[in-house]
């Protein structure tokens, strides 16, 4: 039966006076079932009663509550079922405290369901005004300190339970028709008080992305927003010195208290905005770089807290550059590189970015030149005093090829240190070398850091090139920085102990650089000290020098160690030194090249 036969067939029947009540409450249920609207079949019976006599006025007003009530049979039941499903499924909803109002308002049309089906007593739901009214009253926040929000809220919660509560007078009565109208309307302001209660659980979400939750301060992924939109401003980065201490002291309750009180102390700052980055990272607008460097100065007069009894002053270091895109990704790098430097600046930065930039791209160039094998062997020859008074020495040095471009050491070389690839680079040096000497009876020497000595593949490739030309090996000297070599005593003390045996010497490399300790160095097993050029440039004129030169003499010649002077760059410092130490090394005697010193040089 189409929609249209059933309504001409339920006009007919609904005002007769001879209907039973049964068939009135199927035909209720048919509406529903038919889709056909509460207030599409309303408009119709109102349309019916311009028709009819007083008499059939009467009968209409009677059957038409019946039909009501097998509508409202029908419909409440499914209706709570897929309500209760939707907002329960919901994890934004269910998990929330503040949703009791929704709760508040499913069991009670659940009762009422019961009541209609099963005679149960009618629910009570006047007394739930009050506490919500409260409840708003409460909320604060960017959507609930809007007046007209908090309003709309209070308003729809008064007409939800207004509705409800008129519904049921008119329950009571058995007056279904009006009870079904007033039950649409509650359900409507139902759903609106869902979609409000949702708009403020968006908001929390909002609020859980882009603020901090211990400080309350905006986050890193809202300054990251900002930065689109905001313009001509400093941006300063701060971090607490030994922050990591006081949580693993003092635990992390005493860790969120100081951040707090950061927190506390940049709100007070005529600062543009403040942000809590994560950990103990904090960063802060300002107008200009000197407002940026007075708060930081103020800042480190600023905080101190009492742990465990004991008054402590809070220290930062910090970084600041014009805010820009990836100005915080820049300070954030400074800060990293810094050494708990107190302030870096602008010019700093971009000092380092630049580095860093250049870095990056200068490792892309390294694997095509690993991959190319255009790594290539130069020669710097190292004149042997006394006996000798001619070269019997040359130390291997790494250049690289780049597109027809010899690049040198302070092009390439610390980019090379950080890249993943960096040994083997040194596995070609070591190979390439030892096929320059294997039919060569000049001594050389190799660089090896201590990265190199880390690493079991250059220590199994060396062990392969010594059981290969064990001869070769005899002749070769690995040097080692000083400050590495006394920074990784231990290690560095084992690798030479454990090549010593196989015929290999070994050299300090920049002796005089560094630490210096002759105590720590009288333990190392070492053949050579090569004396750092900042010792040796002006050794001819600064008598400090030479004091330090005769003291470095005298304690190798006691430990009988052969001493070998760096950057002799004239024939002044050679005179000096003749005689003096045991080898020179220096652009007078010959500049690295990639072929070894031809016959008819003098100092051949």
């Amino acid at each position: 039966m189409g929609h249209e036969d059933f309504l001409e067939e339920l006009l007919a029947a609904i005002s007769q006076s001879t209907t039973q009540d049964v068939l009135l409450e199927e035909m209720g249920a048919e509406v529903y079932n038919n889709a056909i609207t509460f207030s599409q079949l309303a408009i119709l019976l109102d349309k019916l009663s311009y028709e009819l006599t007083l008499d059939e006025k009467r009968t209409l007003q009677k059957n038409e509550h019946i039909l009501a009530k097998g509508y409202l049979k029908k419909r409440l039941p499914q209706e709570v079922k897929l309500l209760k499903l939707g907002i329960h499924n919901n994890p934004n909803l269910i998990t929330r405290k503040d949703l009791g109002i929704i709760d508040d308002m499913l069991i009670w049309l659940e009762e009422l369901l019961s009541h209609i089906l099963h005679q149960t007593t009618l629910p009570d739901i006047t007394q739930k005004i009050e506490p919500f009214i409260e409840y708003i009253n409460q909320k604060a926040g960017i959507y609930f300190d809007d007046e007209d929000v908090k309003n709309n809220f209070l308003t729809t919660n008064k007409e939800l339970y207004h509705s409800a509560s008129l519904a049921l007078e008119f329950y009571n009565r058995e007056e279904y028709f009006y009870f079904v109208l007033i039950y649409i309307e509650m359900i409507a302001l139902f759903l609106k008080m869902v979609t409000l209660l949702g708009s403020m659980f968006v908001e929390d979400i909002l609020l859980s992305i882009y603020v901090d939750p211990t400080t309350l301060l905006p986050n890193r992924f809202q300054l990251l927003k900002d930065v689109k939109t905001l313009n001509n401003l400093v941006i300063l980065i701060i971090n607490i010195k030994g922050f990591s201490k006081i949580n693993l002291l003092h635990g992390y309750e005493t860790g969120d208290l100081l951040l707090k009180k950061v927190a506390a102390f940049l709100k007070l700052q005529e600062s543009v905005k403040n942000y809590r980055i994560y950990g103990d990272e904090f960063a802060i607008l300002t107008h200009s770089e000197a407002e940026a460097e007075a708060i930081f100065k103020q800042l480190n007069r600023a905080i101190s807290m009492k742990i465990a009894d004991v008054d402590y002053h809070i220290y930062f270091y910090g970084a600041y550059d014009s805010f820009k895109k990836l100005s915080l990704e820049a300070c954030e790098l400074a800060l990293v590189n810094s050494h708990k430097k107190d302030l870096i600046n602008t010019d700093e930065i971009q000092t380092l970015v630049e580095k860093y930039r250049h870095e990056l791209t200068m490792v892309q160039k390294l694997k095509e030149v690993m991959i190319s094998d255009t790594i290539i062997p130069y020669y710097q020859p190292i004149y042997g005093c006394g006996n000798f008074n001619r070269v019997i020495k040359y130390e291997v040095l790494m250049r690289v090829e780049y597109k027809k471009q010899i690049l040198e050491p302070k092009d390439f070389l610390s980019a090379l240190l950080g890249a993943p690839f960096y040994t083997e680079f040194t596995k070609t040096i070591l190979y390439k070398s030892f096929e320059t000497f294997k039919d060569n009876e000049c001594n050389f020497s190799i660089n090896l850091t201590t990265t190199d000595i880390k690493d079991k593949g250059v220590k199994l490739f060396l062990e392969t090139l010594i059981a290969k030309y064990p001869e070769t090996s005899k002749r070769l000297t690995i040097e080692i920085l000083e400050t590495e070599a006394l920074s990784e005593f231990e290690l560095i003390n084992n690798f030479i102990n454990y090549f010593k045996k196989c015929g290999i010497k070994f050299a300090l490399d920049d002796f005089g650089s560094g630490y210096s300790n002759f105590a720590q160095i009288a333990k190392l097993n070492i053949d050579f000290i090569k004396i750092d050029a900042s010792i040796i440039k002006d050794i001819a004129h600064d008598t400090k020098m030479q004091k330090l030169l005769e003291a470095i003499l005298s304690f190798a010649k006691s430990m009988e160690i052969e001493t070998i002077a760096e950057y002799v760059h004239n024939k002044e410092t050679f005179e000096y030194l003749d005689g003096k130490v045991s080898m020179m090394q220096g652009y007078y005697i010959g500049k690295p090249q990639p072929i070894l010193l031809s016959k008819n040089n003098p100092f051949v």
